[in-house]
């Protein structure tokens, strides 16, 4: 097997893990990399099962958009700019409304978490730790989104970021892009915590655009600046 062809080993103490779900982890971790190939054959040899409950796994996931089919196996995506674009205009029409709708659900304990979230992405935008922050970030986005009444909604939200972030890890974020993610959630922390579903979904509406806004600009600090200004006047 090539580097390209490396699968990650499964721990085995884990029983009978699901293979789905262990790859799709695999994914949103980046521990697929572009260009690496992954095979059914190899998949089931990994976790001691015959070829057709490894294929139907990932089937599954290239039916969710996390996978695509080659000649030679299983591939992340390759996603244009306007995959892009669309992915981020049909998070803008779901992810507001959804974190909105989490606010009367939120619990002390989820506050607390998602404080802590809050607290692992200034740190890790602090130390210049890209991975650590789009991790933190995640964290903060996933306690929210396991409250969402909507369970359909919220799943096709996941899929849809996810996708975006299986690109978004094959760039470098500068330091005044991390600095502004990390006031912004900030600022959706404090909403959270006031339970304030309009302050949540209006800077919801702010931070999607700033991430998409991100995605496509360049590096220039000017221009996260100014794009701060807008995403602060957005939020209300």
């Amino acid at each position: 097997m090539s580097t390209s062809d490396k699968i990650v080993p499964v721990n085995p103490s884990s029983g009978s893990p699901d293979i789905y779900q262990t790859v799709l982890k695999r994914i949103q971790r980046g521990e697929i990399k572009d260009g690496e190939r992954i095979v059914d054959t190899a998949i089931a040899a990994e976790f001691g099962v015959s070829r057709m409950p490894a294929r139907q796994a990932l089937l599954l996931l290239v039916h969710e958009g996390y996978l695509v089919g080659t000649t030679r196996g299983f591939a992340l995506p390759q996603l244009s700019d306007q995959d892009v674009a669309e992915i981020f205009e049909v998070r803008l029409q779901l992810e507001p409304r959804a974190a909105g709708s989490a606010c009367p659900r939120l619990e002390a304990e989820h506050l607390v978490a998602l404080r802590k979230a809050y607290e692992l992405a200034a740190a890790a935008q602090a130390a210049g730790d890209t991975e650590g922050l789009m991790d933190a970030n995640s964290q903060f986005r996933q306690v929210w989104l396991d409250l969402v009444p909507n369970k359909r909604m919220a799943a096709s939200i996941q899929r849809f970021v996810d996708q975006v972030l299986i690109v978004r890890r094959r760039t470098v974020i500068d330091p005044g892009a991390q600095k502004l993610v990390v006031e912004l959630t900030l600022d959706l922390l404090h909403a959270f915590e006031r339970r304030d579903g309009l302050r949540v979904h209006d800077l919801m509406i702010g931070f999607i655009n700033e991430a998409r806004d991100i995605y496509f600009a360049s590096d220039s600090a000017a221009d996260v600046g100014a794009r701060r200004g807008k995403a602060k006047a957005a939020g209300g």
